[in-house]
Formats: structure tokens, C-alpha cells, sequence
């Protein structure tokens, strides 16, 4: 059976519905979804059979419909805009915050009563499950539907959700706290049930899932960008996170390569080969504004000259050569502002950077190459000319002398 887990974090739950929204054109069936605070949310939503309704309102989404926050504050906090009137709003906001022992959620509780079907939830032959903590003493609740009285799962929605700072009303006398407290990612609530696939979408990355074990087979989809503040619903950043969800769930899905961009891989052998056809000469000029000489052509690349790029690149032990090659085209790619948003082929993806120089002098190619990295090659390289590096490498990726 494959189980889906949505983890918890307020305004980025947009990323889930990307990412719910890439399994489904990738023909994933889902038996199965659970979730936390908004992911609670989120899957309710899914498993009662109305995601483009869950898809539109997070296309759709403004402070206001959830908090009484004007829109345009919180997207000056969001820019970073601290006007004088922002700064009054809020401080006024916080003033009735503190009389009202939190902030108001009937708004959020208006958008559950709308949207929240409990008849179509609970018969809907796909598992639904979540997480809260009740208070007094502390309990964490891992909860299916099948479990939950009838009539109240709206009330444990809401329960799932209760993030420290909200005001909300009490279930059957108790109160309750945001499950992410005890569980923000439950895939151990699908493991419980039997589910031997799972499939984990975070919002958190900087935080370890617990209830891992060898029982079940888990793959994990995590935003490659931050996703912004757990408060901070505004459409210019759900949409963003929207697309984020998409294409980094494919990137998964499809093994594609890239840290910020979305690459097709292609043979391993051939990009090996192509490192092999650069001139000796090439690879001499290099090696000596590294301090390497009286070297063999082909071992200075192999042993030396790549190793040192992968140091001050970050390259993770497990990345090969066309992982390096990848991220040295993905930081000239960032550079010159091309789309990001888009599945390319690793040819297409060097030729819109090498369009792009066309339009640019020669001088200020040398100057924008690898501009970013320089600073890492000079805290992790030592005697090196970083400017006949960046004219080496742009020579060697423009003059189209390792083309796929």
C-alpha cells in the first residue's frame, strides 16, 4: 500500500499540493494520506475527493482569509518594508492579541466548516489520519478517521492545528495542541497500518522524521529553496511554493539532476568521455593556476584539478563528474536569469547559457563566470589565480569543447 505524509508548517502546505499534484500526473495511486497541523488540513481535503478545491484556495490564498490580517502588511513584512504604518498595524495587532490570549482563528475555522466534507471524508475508501497533543496531562493522539467520533472530525482538524499563540475553543472539554509538537511528518501512522510504501513531503528539511525503520520503503520530497515563514500567506509566495512542490517532487520522481535547476541525466560514460577529450594544453593551463605541474595531463584532471572544483562546489561525496559539471552550469545558469521553473535536457540547458554570452563581452563573461564560487575556491584553494580559472572554464564550457 502506498501512504502519503504531509508535514506540518502553516503557509508552506503550499508545497504539498505541488507536490500532490506531480504523484498524480505520475500516476502514483494513493491508498492512504495523513498529516499535521495544515497537512491535516491538506489531506482531509485530498481523501474526501476535492484536491482542485484544496489546489484553489492555495492559488488563491491571502492573509485575510485566514487571520484578519491585511494583505498589504504582511506582504511589506514579507519584503521587508517596515514603514511606519506596518509597524503601527502590527504593534496595534499585538496589543489585541495579548486581550484576546491569541490570535483569532475563526476565520480558519470558517474555511474549515466550508470546505470539510466529514460524510465524504469518511466515506472515502482512502485512509485519513493526524496528529494532536492533548494538554493535561500531555498525550500525543496518532488518530485515524475510523477512530474519531462522529461529528467531531472538523474539531480534530482544527485540534491538529492548534499552533502555540492561536486562540481556539476546546474539544469535549479538553484542550489541544498542534500535533507537529510530538509528530510534524507521521509517517510511523502509516507504518502503523501496514504501509509498506511511503512517501514523506516536508516542509521542514531541518529536522530528522522520526519513526524510521527497515519495514517500509520511504522516499522524502523537501523543498530545494525555503519556503518562507509558517505565517506568511501571501499568493506571490504560494505560488511560488506551488511550483517549488511540482518540480521538486519530479525531480524525485524522475531522478532528475540539480540542486536549483531540473536536469535529465544522461549516460555517466559520456560525460566521462567528453572530460577525457579536452585538450592536454586545456587542462595544463588550469593545473598551474592551481599550483599543479609535472603532472600527466589526464591524472592532473582526474586526481587533481576536479577534486579541488568539487571542494570549494560543496560536491557531496556520492555526486560524480556530471554532478560537478551540473552545478558549475547551474551557477552560471542562476547568474544570467534563466527560468528555473522548467525541466531541461543537459544540452539544452549549456546552450541557453552559451545563447545568453552572445550577448555579452567578452571581458564580461570572464568577470560573471563562477562569480559566486569565488569565495569558496579561495578559503578552500590555496596559490590559486582565480581569474584564469573562471577564463579556463568559461573556455572550456562556451568554446563548446566538452558539447553533449
Amino acid at each position: 500500500m502506498l501512504g502519503v505524509a504531509l508535514e506540518g508548517g502553516g503557509a508552506k502546505g503550499a508545497f504539498h499540493v505541488g507536490a500532490i499534484k506531480a504523484l498524480l500526473e505520475e500516476g502514483y495511486e494513493i491508498d492512504g494520506m495523513v498529516g499535521t497541523s495544515i497537512g491535516a488540513f491538506n489531506s482531509a481535503m485530498f481523501v474526501q475527493g476535492d484536491f482542485e478545491k484544496c489546489f484553489d484556495l492555495w492559488i488563491n490564498i491571502s492573509p485575510e482569509q485566514l487571520f484578519d490580517i491585511e494583505n498589504r502588511h504582511m506582504e511589506n513584512i514579507l519584503n521587508k518594508n517596515l514603514d511606519r504604518k506596518t509597524i503601527s498595524y502590527f504593534s496595534s495587532e499585538a496589543k489585541k492579541i495579548i486581550l484576546n490570549r491569541g490570535i483569532d482563528t475563526d476565520n480558519l475555522r470558517k474555511i474549515v466548516d466550508d470546505l470539510i466534507d466529514e460524510e465524504k471524508l469518511r466515506n472515502s475508501n482512502i485512509d485519513f489520519g493526524l496528529v494532536t497533543i492533548e494538554l493535561g496531562p500531555i498525550n500525543p493522539i496518532e488518530i485515524f478517521k475510523e477512530d474519531i467520533p462522529c461529528g467531531k472530525l472538523k474539531e480534530y482538524i482544527m485540534a491538529s492545528a492548534r499552533y502555540p499563540g492561536l486562540k481556539m475553543k476546546q474539544l469535549d472539554g479538553k484542550t489541544y495542541l498542534d500535533g507537529g509538537m510530538y509528530d510534524n511528518c507521521p509517517v510511523g501512522l502509516l507504518a502503523s497500518k501496514g504501509y509498506d510504501e511511503i512517501i514523506a513531503i516536508r516542509l521542514m528539511t531541518n529536522k530528522k522524521l522520526k519513526h524510521i525503520n527497515d519495514e517500509f520503503n520511504l522516499i522524502e520530497i523537501q523543498p530545494s529553496m525555503d519556503l518562507g515563514g509558517t505565517f506568511i500567506f501571501t499568493k506571490e509566495l504560494a505560488h511560488r511554493n506551488i511550483k517549488l512542490g511540482y518540480y521538486d517532487t519530479l525531480k524525485v520522481l524522475r531522478n532528475l539532476r540539480g540542486r536549483e535547476y531540473y536536469i535529465e541525466p544522461i549516460d555517466d560514460d559520456i560525460i566521462f568521455s567528453k572530460l577525457l577529450e579536452i585538450p592536454d594544453d586545456m587542462i595544463f593551463d588550469i593545473g598551474r593556476t592551481m599550483g599543479f605541474e609535472n603532472i600527466p595531463a589526464k591524472r592532473m584532471l582526474l586526481e587533481y584539478i576536479i577534486p579541488n572544483i568539487a571542494r570549494y562546489l560543496n560536491i557531496n561525496k556520492e555526486d560524480n563528474y556530471q554532478d560537478i559539471l551540473i552545478l558549475l552550469l547551474e551557477h552560471m545558469a542562476k547568474d544570467r536569469g534563466i527560468e528555473k521553473f522548467k525541466i531541461y535536457k543537459l544540452e539544452e540547458f549549456l546552450r541557453l547559457i552559451r545563447d545568453n554570452d552572445k550577448e555579452i563581452a567578452i571581458q564580461k563573461k570572464m568577470e560573471i563566470n563562477l562569480r559566486g564560487l569565488r569565495r569558496k575556491a579561495l578559503e578552500n584553494i590555496t596559490q590559486v589565480n582565480i581569474e584564469m580559472i573562471d577564463e579556463n572554464l568559461m573556455k572550456l564550457l562556451i568554446e563548446n569543447k566538452i558539447s553533449l
